[in-house]
């Protein structure tokens, strides 16, 4: 049975991290813990790389040891990493260099990353107090490029910022996907791909999900995203750029999440001969609003 008799504070932050012109960059994450006490249990930084972004290596961090807790070459896919730490120190903090490099064909802004630090799962002695400085979005600045050649799509997405109670029942969240070169007739020959990891202390019940929706990594520890990916079916823009494909998709906050806006990053890309220039529109923030039941 879980005593969590230690108060601790952990938190995360990251500098800002330039690609230079060979396209590597290195980000600078601090992690650390405000608390007058140590953790004595283990803990963990857990870094999700933004699309279109590498890590060349593991970092060596030391005292800690990093490891893949999920890693995928697709571009469109993000992998994380994790950096275990056995105990942290009281009032301290501790860098973690990471090493990134751009994918060919990147957009021209580049997508957000996330930075979490947190207690692990296993972790049955500390218990963080306040779990809103434990994300830390992070983004790269990269010089401008020449406009790429438009493809015959213009992909994007829109979502409702969704308000939802930590610890109660999931809801459907509508994402709709436009096709900002779509003419009447004349939508997508192919699926488009959506792919996004879930924020923080969120999950996508298995009940619910909709059709081509796959799980490409899951789990169960809230601290920790999961990965999935959609196929969204061929035809968007079918009846022009302005009309969307809506798919709806269940989300739940989990017991114990922040009260807080919780955000994450997903992208939409064609797949097959379907093809798109440059892919910043493709590729956004999208959040849900983490709240308490008040009733009585």
């Amino acid at each position: 049975m879980s005593t969590l008799t230690n108060i601790v504070n952990l938190y995360c932050r990251t500098d800002p991290a330039t690609y230079d012109g060979s396209g590597n960059a290195s980000l600078t994450i601090t992690v650390g813990n405000f608390a007058s006490v140590a953790a004595t249990g283990p803990v963990s930084l857990k870094v999700i790389t933004p699309f279109y972004a590498n890590v060349n290596a593991l970092p060596t961090v030391t005292g800690a040891t990093s490891s893949w807790l999920y890693q995928n070459t697709a571009v469109d896919v993000p992998s994380i990493i994790q950096v275990s730490f056995n105990g942290f120190p009281a009032n301290s903090t501790q860098t973690v260099t990471v090493s990134m490099s751009l994918a060919s064909g990147a957009p021209n802004i580049p997508s957000f990353g996330r930075a979490i630090f947190t207690t692990d799962a296993a972790n049955t002695i500390d218990h963080d107090s306040d779990l809103t400085r434990n994300v830390w979005p992070f983004l790269f600045v990269r010089a401008s490029l020449a406009t790429p050649t438009p493809g015959n799509t213009n992909l994007y997405y829109t979502t409702p910022q969704t308000p939802l109670v930590a610890g109660g029942s999931a809801a459907y969240i509508p994402f709709n996907f436009y096709n900002g070169a779509g003419t009447l007739l004349s939508g997508t020959g192919h699926p488009a791909h959506f792919t996004f990891s879930t924020p923080f202390y969120t999950r996508v019940p298995t009940a619910g999900r909709p059709s081509g929706f796959t799980a490409l990594y899951e789990n169960n520890d809230p601290a920790i995203p999961s990965v999935y990916q959609l196929a969204v079916p061929a035809g968007i823009g079918l009846l022009g750029p302005a009309l969307p494909t809506t798919v709806n998709i269940p989300f739940q906050v989990q017991t114990g999440a922040p009260r807080d806006l919780i955000p994450t990053t997903a992208i939409v890309v064609p797949t097959g001969t379907d093809t798109q220039g440059d892919l910043s529109t493709a590729l956004s923030r999208f959040g849900v609003l983490s709240t308490v039941n008040t009733a009585v």
